[in-house]
């Protein structure tokens, strides 16, 4: 099985080389170490090989601490930006707190400290007060991704390089099933990652031809791209399993269904000034209500939605989107 930390002493030099790309003032060996998940005296170790090598990185003591510099940075052109696209990018760190524990969260960070490394103590004094002038709330919770950080890089890896990935998968019914899986692409929704992609048989299967799936990605419990198979990608839209406001879910066996729901003169304003889904129409009432309709290949998380409006929202087709939310209703009043 794929570990990221399980790489011989040659891959995890070239993680050190690409650890110090982008840090035009240097980087702490200590950080460095962190981050390739050895101890400081590998790294120093493996930088020491690189310099063998031919590469020109320079080992410094500041502060009591020991820092390396990849000589070519220094070179690099200085990136400007202004207050506005700094506080922006600082937003965009925030709103990726929700996938902590990810390679896309280390990624924004890593990214957001290269462009410090690029800023004048000034703005670097300045950019450190941002934290309280951009607040991100996420509703609905965060899920938790601690330890899925090798199934994530794994199903990455697959997506950026066209490579099956060998996998183990637990169902929402706690069902576990084993199989190959040609990612096309990623999601996030209400804070959660979804994976989008062919489900395969065996590692022989045409993807082109295989049926979509859409896999949460806290659900897997093993994953390994297979770095000698690749797969051809048919023509395929990733918005072709997206739904707006009801996330990625792929056609049920009902198929595509209209949906008509009245709201309430209270809550019309809200549901009217959003965008739900690509296919909405609003009509409005005589008497302030209004009726929102739109085109829903699955019914099952329209439940869900509908349910979140409480007595300001009464389907009204199809009939058996009125069963289902009629049941639900039933089930919950029969708790007390």
């Amino acid at each position: 099985m794929y570990r990221r930390g399980d790489v011989g002493q040659v891959a995890r030099a070239l993680r050190v080389l690409d650890a110090l790309r982008g840090f035009k003032l240097g980087r702490w060996i200590g950080d460095v170490a962190v981050e390739v998940g050895a101890s400081e005296r590998t790294v120093r170790r493996d930088i020491i090989e690189l310099q063998d090598a031919g590469f020109d990185i320079e080992i410094a003591k500041r502060e009591n601490r020991t820092i390396a510099t990849l000589e070519s940075e220094r070179n690099y052109s200085p990136v400007s930006i202004t207050k506005r696209e700094r506080f922006t990018l600082l937003a965009v760190r925030n709103v990726f707190d929700v996938l902590r524990g990810t390679p896309f969260h280390d990624d924004v960070h890593s990214v957001m400290a290269k462009l410090e490394q690029r800023m004048n103590k000034k703005e670097r004094d300045e950019v450190a007060t941002f934290g309280e002038r951009f607040v991100y709330l996420p509703d609905h919770g965060t899920k938790s991704y601690e330890g899925k950080d090798e199934i994530i890089d794994a199903i990455q890896t697959g997506i950026l390089a066209r490579k099956l990935v060998r996998y183990r998968y637990a169902d929402a019914r706690g069902r576990t099933r084993n199989g190959f899986l040609a990612p096309f692409g990623m999601v996030l929704y209400r804070h959660g990652l979804y994976a989008v992609g062919a489900r395969l048989k065996d590692v022989d299967s045409d993807a082109r031809t295989a049926s979509i799936g859409v896999f949460a990605i806290e659900r897997f419990t093993e994953a390994e791209h297979l770095r000698a198979h690749e797969f051809e990608m048919a023509e395929f839209h990733i918005g072709n399993a997206l739904h707006g406001a009801f996330g990625p879910h792929l056609v049920d066996a009902s198929g595509p269904q209209e949906v008509v729901v009245e709201f309430s003169r209270e809550k019309a304003h809200l549901v009217s000034t959003r965008t739900w889904h690509k296919t909405q129409r609003i009509t409005e009432q005589s008497d302030g209500r209004i009726r929102l309709a739109f085109e829903s290949p699955n019914l099952t998380p329209v439940v869900s939605w509908i349910l979140e409006w409480g007595p300001h929202a009464r389907v009204l087709s199809p009939p058996e989107l009125v069963e289902r939310v009629k049941r639900e209703l039933d089930d919950a009043r029969a708790q007390y």
